[in-house]
């Protein structure tokens, strides 16, 4: 009996000189697969989607810099450097082009990788991925800017700790979850999501499948029309009852056939 990613324990790494966590499973002689995973998680989010792909192949799941069991990134990292980070993993593993899954903060990496280092991707599967820049309505856009103002007023009218209490306070009302939650990775998450990716889209030339929840309100559905319209050879598949998150549990299933399938269609046909 093959083992699977949930009973695997994964091994940590020395990858470019920085502890790296990752789950590596041989299994079968098909295409390798890589998984990236979303912001504020790690790669244990990906294993109910990698057990349905036992025996598929070799399974390649990394937890990024700052998450889950790896290290802290040295210094303060975009999607460039994320990328240059799995490039490094995967020769070091001696892995050919994967199929690179990527969500949400994955996708942005796995873009950037398909783009600078596409000779490591042989398709993209991009699930509720991030990369692009929410359009903001402009009541959003007033109460951001009113807040802000306030901000910066209240550390001149009451300088030293009041005025940094208030003004962290003033800026909670308007930061993302993600952004609170952050920690000491703040700075990277600003740097990252401040990254419009689209500009790159055009250039990948790989086969990509862009798989959505149509209930997602993280990465809404308008992302994946967008990211579709700006990819040349991209299939786009919204799936009905699933969100940013459910869509890798229950709906692991209905994504991990449009995998295989997606797998079927276009690897046989050569890399790029």
């Amino acid at each position: 009996m093959k083992p699977s990613p949930g009973n695997h324990p994964g091994i940590t790494l020395t990858v470019g000189g920085h502890p790296l966590h990752v789950h590596v499973l041989d299994q079968g002689t098909g295409v390798p697969w890589l998984f990236l995973h979303g912001w504020g998680v790690d790669s244990t989010t990906f294993l109910p989607l990698m057990e349905t792909l036992n025996g598929q192949g070799r399974l390649i799941a990394p937890d990024f810099p700052g998450f889950g069991q790896s290290g802290f990134p040295p210094e303060v990292w975009g999607t460039r450097e994320y990328a240059l980070m799995v490039c490094e993993l995967l020769n070091q593993l001696n892995a050919g082009p994967c199929i690179v899954v990527g969500h949400s903060f994955g996708g942005r990496v796995a873009v950037r990788l398909a783009r600078e280092w596409p000779e490591h991707v042989r398709g993209l599967v991009l699930i509720a991925s991030a990369g692009l820049k929410r359009e903001i309505p402009f009541r959003r856009k007033w109460r951001v800017k009113t807040i802000r103002g306030l901000a910066c007023l209240s550390e001149k009218i009451f300088p030293g700790r009041p005025g940094q209490a208030i003004k962290q306070s003033l800026y909670n009302r308007i930061a993302s979850r993600d952004y609170l939650q952050a920690g000491a990775l703040r700075p990277i998450f600003v740097k990252v999501v401040n990254e419009d990716l689209s500009l790159l889209l055009p250039a990948i030339r790989k086969p990509v499948l862009l798989v959505w929840g149509e209930d997602d309100q993280e990465t809404p559905l308008d992302f994946g029309r967008r990211m579709q319209a700006l990819l040349p050879n991209a299939r786009l598949v919204a799936l009905p009852g699933f969100d940013h998150y459910t869509i890798l549990t229950r709906g692991r299933h209905q994504v991990s056939h449009l995998m295989q399938q997606f797998v079927a269609e276009n690897m046989e046909k050569p890399v790029l």
